[in-house]
């Protein structure tokens, strides 16, 4: 009886063990046939958003603009999302509110959905899409469900000619910068056919069309031909042109980056790799520091006299800087040392120190060693680090000088610190930030501006095509 038991036994477990192989290779068999029709889907999608931007990309030769027509009568911003969470060291408590829009469709970034630039000026929030498209709403609206932007029509197109500006590249706008009743916006400017600089236009601000003319325009480019300048090479690409702005009294703080031609970083005959001041009366520009590779974001803190400034490196060399304005040199010109020193490496290096970019771009991990100036912080891995801003004790509600830094990132290959917010206090008798904080918002950060009529942070984030509201609790 018991021989017949255990046999009974074993021939149940052999079928179970049967039903589950079978159970285990359907499921197997079925996300795999899921996946496959999920590859497809995608690889169709990347087909028809190929075919709309070729189209696109022959209607402009026309002079023909599709976002002309989505922004015939504004675009709208819908409340999509909220997120919610508490700073450890300040014990502060927050909220994201995500309103996302269907209207906006181009990106400056493989990772982005889209990409646009903000700031807010006279009760208005101005958003200006990164191929030059701008519109508006009174700040007040942000307590409606659907917000609707207002176009404000500008001859944008009439002085940016070339057809890569107005699609998915990584030549566009760069910043928006609104003050005194001017409206700056910094751009990938092409000097002649193939040579390129980040410029700055500026325009009197009307609500109904914006007439822009040259505010600053370096005296030379980089042509697109030149070994540095793309990879994969012959492919255009305008990777590294800065282009962050702010003004202080009458002066106008601006970044530039080198184009990926690093050794323009360390010349000073040029305005490649900079950090500038232009006079917004008589516009002669001075260079105040140098050796800079592709600085995102800037922020000045009249208090400290410090200029804080974020610098988008190699891999592994993410940075935030520092400027003290006494401790500029007798040139007036501080060195951060790029491409001579970072604690990153060349993308896409293999850790081979045979690469050729070492030759003249040897990434030395001491900035001081040779006489350069060293990061409050660099990042390893990077961060995709963008733009800076100052809070005040009202929003931040500690007494240290605190900063936001946003992020970007890939969200594919994802390293702690992309997609997110970076919290930090500045110690201004050691010069040292203290009580750091990442806070993952899962979308890349592209813009940020302090509005303190609201005591609120304005955001832009690529990968929800949204503008989002950061609100103290």
């Amino acid at each position: 009886m018991k021989k017949i038991r255990s046999l009974i036994t074993y021939i149940l477990g052999i079928i179970i063990i049967i039903l589950l192989f079978i159970t285990v290779k359907n499921t197997k068999d079925n996300l795999a046939n899921k996946s496959d029709q999920i590859e497809f889907l995608e690889k169709n999608l990347q087909n028809k958003k190929s075919q709309i931007l070729n189209m696109h990309t022959k209607l402009l030769k026309k002079n023909i603009n599709i976002e002309n027509i989505i922004f015939e009568n504004g675009i709208v911003f819908f409340k999509n999302q909220e997120q919610n969470f508490k700073l450890e060291n300040s014990n502060t408590g927050y909220s994201l509110n995500i309103l996302k829009s269907n209207d906006l469709i181009f990106a400056k970034h493989p990772e982005a959905s889209s990409s646009a630039y903000v700031d807010f000026y006279n009760k208005n929030i101005f958003l200006t899409t990164a191929t030059g498209q701008i519109v508006y709403s009174n700040i007040n609206n942000l307590n409606n469900n659907n917000i609707i932007f207002k176009t404000i029509k500008s001859n944008i197109q009439e002085i940016i000619k070339y057809p890569e500006f107005y699609i998915n590249s990584q030549f566009g706008i760069k910043d928006i910068l609104v003050n005194n009743n001017k409206i700056y916006v910094s751009y990938v400017d092409q000097h002649y056919e193939g040579c390129f600089s980040t410029s700055i236009l500026v325009g009197d601000l009307q609500y109904s069309y914006i007439n822009f003319e040259k505010f600053y325009a370096p005296d030379k480019c980089v042509d697109r031909n030149n070994e540095y300048f793309s990879i994969p090479k012959n492919k255009l690409i305008a990777h590294q042109s800065g282009g962050r702005m702010i003004i202080s009294d009458n002066q106008m703080f601006f970044s530039t980056g080198e184009y990926r031609h690093r050794t323009l970083a360390q010349e000073e005959d040029n305005d490649f790799g900079k950090i500038i001041s232009i006079d917004l009366f008589n516009k002669t520009k001075k260079i105040i520091s140098k050796g800079h590779r592709n600085p995102q974001g800037l922020f000045l803190n009249e208090d400290l006299n410090i200029l804080f400034s974020t610098e988008h490196g190699p891999s592994g060399g993410d940075e935030i800087n520092y400027l003290k304005f006494d401790k500029l040199n007798s040139n007036g010109v501080l060195n951060y040392g790029w491409p001579i020193s970072s604690y990153g490496r060349h993308y896409h290096d293999d850790n081979d120190d045979n690469d050729e970019r070492y030759k003249l771009a040897p990434l030395k991990k001491s900035h001081s060693k040779y006489g350069y100036v060293e990061p409050l912080k660099y990042f390893d891995p990077s961060v995709g680090i963008s733009q800076i801003i100052g809070l005040p004790k009202e929003f931040s509600g500690v007494d240290n000088y605190k900063f936001i830094v946003g992020t970007m990132g890939n969200a594919k290959k994802f390293k702690e610190g992309m997609l997110s917010l970076y919290f930090f206090e500045f110690d201004k008798e050691n010069e040292k930030i203290v009580n750091s904080e990442i806070i993952p918002i899962k979308s890349r950060v592209r813009d940020m501006v302090y509005v303190k009529e609201e005591n609120i942070v304005l955001m832009f984030l690529e990968n929800y095509n949204s503008l989002a509201i950061l609100r103290k609790k």
